[in-house]
């Protein structure tokens, strides 16, 4: 059972980071990175090296961990080509000590033909991987890649 070949890490636009793609493309609006979260859901419970599919209309991680409340600043965030995002996201060795095997990463409209849209936040991606069980002593850096 645990012995199985682990399945690939899974990662989805979520449909609402492809509808603010699209329309930041057709210049409608604009969003900036402001975040990420890591949480315990992602692998099936009964088999860990195994994870869940993921649901593209999610708003919210399956079972977000850290940070508790809210989102973790990303720590940098590159731009190896005009379609290309990479996002920086660690965890410091005394951060998120738990079984991990999800990660989401949300973003904020900063700018918008619709004005109630501007402050907003969303889930823009999301990846499920196989367990993960990070310990007291030890730092993870996940990098995000975002092709458009």
């Amino acid at each position: 059972m645990f012995t199985d070949t682990p399945d690939s890490i899974l990662a989805i636009l979520t449909d609402e980071g492809r509808t603010n793609f699209a329309q930041a493309t057709l210049g409608l609006k604009s969003f900036q990175l402001n975040g990420f979260a890591v949480g315990q859901g992602g692998y099936n419970s009964t088999n860990p090296v195994h994870i869940v599919s993921i649901d593209g209309s999610s708003q919210s991680l399956i079972s977000q961990f850290f940070p508790t409340l809210g989102t973790k600043a990303v720590e940098t965030i590159e731009r190896p080509t005009l379609s290309t995002i990479v996002a920086n996201c660690r965890l410091a060795k005394d951060e998120a000590i738990s079984a991990l095997g999800e990660i989401g990463l949300w973003a904020e409209v900063i700018w918008s033909t619709n004005a109630l849209e501007i402050g907003t936040t969303f889930l823009l991606a999301v990846a499920h991987f196989p367990i993960v069980t990070k310990t007291l002593r030890q730092a993870i850096l996940y990098r995000l890649i975002i092709q458009f």
